[in-house]
């Protein structure tokens, strides 16, 4: 990549602070969104963030986005300053991805439903329509839809694309006309292997995976583990609605402890998927690794990614399973076969300390 294209990505800082990050994906109202766009002058900077904080309504006269600085400051809770440590390193993570992996040279860029994607968006949004007006991004649900709106970016529904790129058999490349895929996960273990689908979003996820020729990962670094379901506890399953409870039982069989039909909302009412379909979050042990195959026990609820993600899309009445592994999207390349293609390529973790480590 071009040196100086690097250095505007990752030296360009804009400031965006969500009461609820998620909230951005589901379409729901993200009270006390707060958006600063700072300036390059250290001191304004400086002024400017120490003043915003996660949840603090605007200051007067602030509509989307202000250089000016809040005229009383309050008191920051260790709550609110624990969020804000968090979004920063989720901040540092999307701009050192983009800045690695974002060329001007690509048509299709695919925008996950992950929380952290919303500082992927601000990180190319900044770049601007020099950059950006050629290209399309490809979202993975209705949030991203909107967060993609909203930064003044071309949405491509994946209908669309498959309809504007034609289908050719005898291209190989014709399987994957998405350039890059950046999204976000709820773990990542050190294969690579992801658990996506906290936001109901995973079939989306994997579908514009499957169409990426990269798909790079960003997280903060909670998310890092050494096996899956580590500090996460379940495995997100889209399920038909009328076959919800058919499929928890069967969940159960295979080693599942308690899993549960997804509700929301203080009615707790069944959450619905943008695919208008429900979820089933279903807890299992800690899982193997792929290269742990020997050590699998299925009686004791013992699973590598790949034979439960396996055994589970077995099950009647399942949409998909929230379990990202096998190959990534070069391997499907390669190898020239239509097997799925969804692990990531490589994952971005953004430390509390200002400090990103990668992976892959």
């Amino acid at each position: 990549m071009n040196p100086l294209f690097r250095q505007a990505v990752a030296g360009t800082y804009l400031r965006i602070s969500v009461t609820n990050p998620r909230a951005v994906f589901r379409g729901y109202p993200a009270s006390g969104a707060v958006f600063a766009l700072l300036s390059h002058n250290r001191q304004l900077r400086a002024n400017i963030t120490s003043d915003l904080s996660l949840g603090r309504p605007a200051a007067a006269g602030v509509a989307g986005f202000s250089t000016t600085t809040p005229h009383h400051k309050e008191k920051e809770t260790p709550m609110a300053s624990t969020t804000n440590l968090i979004e920063s390193a989720k901040r540092a993570a999307c701009r050192q991805a983009v800045a690695d992996h974002f060329s001007p040279d690509f048509t299709y860029v695919g925008i996950g439903s992950g929380s952290t994607v919303a500082y992927v968006v601000e990180a190319i949004g900044e770049l601007g329509p020099a950059v950006t007006s050629k290209m399309k991004f490809v979202p993975t649900g209705s949030g991203s839809t909107a967060l993609i709106r909203n930064a003044g970016l071309s949405v491509l529904q994946v209908p669309d694309l498959l309809l504007e790129v034609g289908f050719h058999p005898e291209t190989p490349g014709n399987r994957q006309p998405i350039d890059i895929y950046f999204d976000g996960a709820d773990e990542v273990d050190v294969e690579l292997n992801c658990i996506k689908g906290g936001g109901a979003c995973h079939f989306q996820e994997k579908l514009v995976s499957r169409l990426s020729k990269r798909f790079i990962c960003v997280a903060d670094s909670r998310k890092k583990v050494d096996r899956l379901l580590t500090s996460w506890a379940y495995v997100p399953v889209e399920v038909s609605p009328m076959g919800a409870e058919y499929v928890r039982r069967e969940l159960l069989r295979i080693g599942s402890t308690d899993p549960k039909i997804r509700t929301s909302g203080p009615t707790f009412i069944r959450t619905i998927t943008d695919n208008h379909n429900h979820l089933i979050d279903a807890p299992f042990p800690t899982l193997l690794l792929n290269s742990e195959s020997e050590k699998m026990d299925p009686a004791k609820g013992l699973w590598t990614p790949d034979a439960l993600l396996a055994r589970i899309k077995k099950i009647f009445g399942v949409l998909e399973v929230g379990i990202f592994s096998g190959l990534n999207g070069p391997q499907v390349a390669e190898l020239g076969t239509d097997v799925e293609g969804v692990k990531p390529v490589k994952a971005y973790f953004g430390r509390p300390d200002g400090q990103v480590e990668t992976l892959g």
